[in-house]
């Protein structure tokens, strides 16, 4: 079929069939999706790609669910901050809510095997969640993950489902009503994978990408390293995105949190209520800083080095001579500003004010998500 007569709904579908993102980035940047596919066919030795019939494939598997893409109103624009790795395409159930749902998504994720302190705190972190007006997303796994759709299912609120395998089926199938459920009470599925597709470990990765890239903020609830939630977790990091893993309990399943804690890459928590502030987080000049506001990471070229104990702001004109042992010491030319004195350490907090910090403003803090 000659490359104007392929659609890009068409030619997105086929070429996401066959090829990751990446592979197809640098000619994604030059010529159409159509095109693109007609190059790759023309060179493919294989005679595979000829045989394909991009319009009869899309017709088929969307009788079982619509492809969305970039160019449609629907497509949720967070995922262009994955670059070169941003999806040809989702696989959708639900289209219609998908882009509200992704506007205040938060991920909840974590082991297929979870402790019963991480089944716990997935229902307590999904259930403030969704009381609070956010998206509970995950994927529909055993364990953390079915747990939160679980319990923002319980309040009554929509949540957003990210599978690893077409959304034509699901595993395990006990989650099939879930699923169903999902759909059917106000939320959504989507999927990279178009129908038919079953799940593999590359699918698995691919989606746990795609769930922190559609996420305002993850929440690592418990996650042996290595395992698929980390994918999403370390996503975040990439992305920037806000990210909180609860306490490492010392039990080998959560050796992924104990990792990205001990790396300060994660907020460190096992309070609900500073889940509800992450998806508000911001960076903001420490000159700027407000009394009150959350501060919750120093920001750097690497990216957000989260503090062990985030804590509220209440400025103050910084003092050299004030004695703490610390203000003293500042050498930086410039405004310093003293963000905190004494809590939650003995000595002031001076930073300065061109230094950016994570912070998560006082207005929107509704209800304290700390002790101070």
């Amino acid at each position: 079929m000659p490359a104007h007569a392929l659609s890009e709904r068409a030619a997105r579908a086929a070429l996401a069939a066959h090829f990751a993102p990446g592979q197809l980035a640098a000619d994604l940047a030059e010529y159409t999706p159509a095109e693109v596919w007609d190059r790759r066919v023309r060179v493919d030795g294989s005679g595979l790609l000829s045989l394909y019939r991009p319009h009869e494939e899309l017709a088929q598997a969307e009788l079982t669910c619509p492809f969305v893409i970039p160019s449609d109103e629907e497509w949720p624009t967070a995922l262009a901050d994955l670059g070169p790795a941003c999806p040809l395409g989702l696989w959708v159930r639900g289209r219609e809510r998908l882009a509200q749902l992704t506007d205040s998504a938060v991920a909840v994720t974590g082991n297929r095997v979870p402790t019963e302190r991480a089944v716990t705190r997935a229902h307590d972190f999904a259930t403030a969640l969704a009381e609070a007006g956010h998206t509970v997303t995950a994927t529909l796994a055993y364990g953390v993950d079915s747990t939160a759709h679980q319990a923002a299912a319980e309040t009554g609120a929509a949540s957003l489902a990210v599978l690893p395998r077409g959304l034509d089926g699901v595993h395990p199938h006990t989650h099939a009503p879930l699923l169903r459920s999902i759909v059917d009470n106000g939320g959504a599925a989507v999927s990279l994978c178009r129908p038919g597709t079953t799940a593999s470990g590359a699918t698995l990765k691919a989606s746990a990408v795609v769930l922190a890239a559609l996420a305002r903020a993850v929440v690592l609830v418990e996650a042996l390293d290595h395992v698929s939630a980390m994918y999403a977790a370390e996503t975040a990091v990439d992305l920037h995105r806000p990210l909180l893993a609860a306490p490492a309990t010392g039990d080998v399943r959560s050796s992924g949190n104990a990792r990205l804690i001990d790396g300060q890459l994660a907020v460190n928590s096992p309070d609900p209520r500073l889940a509800l502030a992450l998806p508000h987080a911001r960076v903001a000049r420490a000159g700027d800083v407000a009394d009150g506001d959350l501060l919750l990471a120093a920001v750097g070229e690497e990216g957000a080095d989260y503090f062990v104990t985030p804590y509220i702001a209440h400025p103050e004109p910084f003092d050299p001579s004030c004695g703490c042992g610390v203000c003293c010491l500042v050498t930086a030319p410039g405004e310093v500003v003293v963000l905190s004195q004494g809590d939650p350490w003995e000595s002031c907090d001076p930073w300065p004010a061109d230094d950016r910090l994570l912070i998560v403003s006082a207005q929107r803090l509704t209800d304290r998500p700390l002790e101070e």
